[in-house]
């Protein structure tokens, strides 16, 4: 179960914490450490400075070495006065605690406390008395101070210690320092502390904001099974940003989109463009960002969209968290085989229903010729007959449909005859029309050509719509026309056909062949290019089919000079096989 979203940001906000804590504390140990050396070293320089220009004072150096040629003890009392006045001095622009010279024996010749001046110094005197100079932190009839102690030498000459001189500093003033540090140290130290768990507190409240609330573990596992479920779908999938730019595709979204792989180093299967990585956007076509971009915060936008050889059906939705848009997803499913099994269906459907309509008009005929035998009028039966293998055997409503005797093209004009004839479109068969090979490709000849037809109808109906086209149907009559061109070169299949509809205009002729979206798929049916030609996916279906077998179906006319309407030529190579092979066979 995964854990909740807040004990993420509670464990990333601790960590942050004991961070900051730690670096604060040894930082604020280093510096205090410093910082006591500092103040430390200060004072006992202060002391040991003072004690030396003390020590190197003429009057103190006279009065010391007279004091020491006097027995102990028993120093002038005017060589004390004088002394004493020069350590007051001292004392008040100083600022030290005190100031003590003493002979060479460590009589004090001065102390603050005068009761004490004639009485052995209450520390050694030794370190000084033996001509080196010091620096401690000693407790005294005065308390703990800081003392520095250094030699005082005759007059006579520079070698003799005649006494020495210790200057003491109180440790109070020392500790007033430290706290004066430890408390700028202290308030720098929490400022910074304060400023740590704000940054703590807004950084967790962006990357909550980032990651959606989503912990570590949980993407984790998100992406583990992202990935099972991109290589176990079927359909492409392209996701995008709330901005529209992919983010991820599975391999089936770059095989049908025709993009280049980007490989994460990963798993293979998916792949992660960057997004500042203009080839990978540029790889993704126009229409697919499109969908992308004008993909609705509910609901989802479903277009049947051409890419290279393909129709795909593309789903584009977009995907909110909290009410934050997240990006999207955007679903391809290939339906090029589909819908061309659908048209060829279609067009086997209309065959079928046609050779159902011969069959009943061919059995009619049968027990015509029948009955003429039962009752004897043989005459009649022979008579009846001839006229039959004269005019042929069915009646159908395609002129012209003589002149082809291919099978699969004979059913597919007859099928397509009878439906025009119900809407009241007569479709015939031009004259110069000549097939002389057989159809060896059945399936995509009449899937492009009963295309081209019922498009040829279809502009028929909707140009005469309005003119009293359904009351025509109605009674037989026809309003419209359909021609249809059948020629075999060899191999190859040539057809054209034309309509008296409205035709086609010079500005829809480039996009007539593109992709459009009828109302009737239930899509979206902005994206067609009129009701008459180029209605649906019919057209773009009839162009793929066609390059498959490295043939081509083109607009030949935009207005037929002589019906008016649109004519649309077809050319399919290796289609048809020879009339000797036929024989042979």
């Amino acid at each position: 179960m995964p854990r909740p979203t807040r004990s993420f940001s509670r464990r990333v906000l601790l960590s942050q914490l004991a961070v900051i804590v730690v670096t604060l504390a040894l930082v604020t140990g280093v510096f205090a450490w410093m910082g006591a050396r500092s103040v430390t070293e200060v004072t006992e320089t202060k002391a040991l400075a003072t004690a030396r220009t003390l020590a190197i004072d003429p009057e103190v150096r006279k009065g010391a070495t007279q004091a020491s040629a006097e027995p102990a003890g028993e120093a002038d009392g005017a060589i004390t006065s004088a002394l004493l006045e020069i350590t007051g001095n001292l004392r008040s622009s100083s600022g030290i605690e005190f100031a003590v010279i003493t002979d060479d024996r460590g009589i004090r010749l001065t102390h603050p406390n005068r009761d004490n001046i004639g009485r052995r110094v209450s520390t050694s005197p030794d370190e000084a008395l033996a001509g080196r100079e010091s620096v401690t932190h000693e407790r005294g009839t005065l308390g703990e101070t800081v003392r520095a102690k250094v030699p005082i030498y005759s007059t006579s000459d520079d070698e003799t210690v005649v006494g020495e001189v210790s200057v003491g500093i109180h440790a109070s003033v020392l500790d007033a320092d430290l706290r004066r540090e430890f408390l700028v140290l202290g308030s720098v130290a929490v400022f910074a502390l304060v400023i740590g768990v704000i940054a703590s507190l807004a950084l967790g409240r962006r990357l909550r904001r980032e990651t959606l609330g989503v912990g570590p573990e949980e993407l984790a596992e998100m992406a583990r099974d992202q990935g099972a479920v991109l290589r176990g779908l079927d359909d492409g999938v392209l996701a995008f940003s709330s901005v529209g730019v992919p983010t991820l595709s599975n391999s089936t979204a770059e095989q049908l989109l025709g993009i280049a792989h980007v490989d994460t180093g990963k798993d293979t299967t998916v792949s992660v463009p960057d997004d500042t990585s203009t080839s990978s956007r540029s790889d993704v076509p126009e229409v697919i960002r499109s969908m992308m971009l004008q993909a609705p915060d509910r609901g989802a936008l479903r277009r049947r969209v051409n890419v290279g050889d393909r129709i795909l059906l593309a789903t584009a939705v977009r995907v909110s968290r909290d009410g934050v848009s997240v990006g999207g997803v955007l679903t391809l499913r290939d339906e090029t085989q589909v819908l061309t099994m659908a048209r060829q269906l279609e067009s086997v459907t209309s065959m079928a229903r046609a050779l159902r309509t011969q069959r009943h008009e061919f059995a009619n005929r049968l027990h015509t010729v029948l009955g003429l035998v039962d009752t004897g009028a043989t005459d009649e039966a022979r008579n009846y007959l001839t006229t039959i293998l004269r005019t042929g055997p069915i009646a159908t409503p395609v002129e012209g449909i003589e002149v082809i005797t291919d099978p699969y093209l004979r059913a597919l004009l007859e099928a397509k005859g009878t439906t025009a004839a119900e809407v009241g479109v007569a479709l015939a068969v031009t004259p110069d029309s000549l097939v002389l090979g057989r159809v060896k490709e059945p399936e995509d000849v009449t899937l492009i050509l009963g295309n081209l037809i019922d498009n040829a109808v279809r502009a028929v109906v909707t140009n005469a719509s309005g003119s009293g086209a359904e009351s025509a149907a109605r009674t037989d009559e026809v309003f419209g026309r359909v021609e249809v061109t059948l020629l075999g070169s060899g191999p190859e299949l040539h057809a054209v056909v034309t309509d008296s509809g409205g035709g086609v205009e010079d500005e829809d002729a480039p996009s007539i062949f593109d992709e459009g979206i009828s109302s009737a798929d239930g899509l979206d049916p902005e994206h067609g290019h009129g009701p008459e030609h180029g209605h649906g996916i019919g057209l773009a279906l009839c162009r793929r089919t066609a390059r498959r077998h490295g043939g081509r179906v083109w607009l030949l006319a935009g207005h037929d000079p002589q019906l008016g309407g649109a004519g649309f030529a077809m050319r399919l190579p290796d289609v048809l096989s020879d009339d000797a092979d036929d024989k042979e066979r």
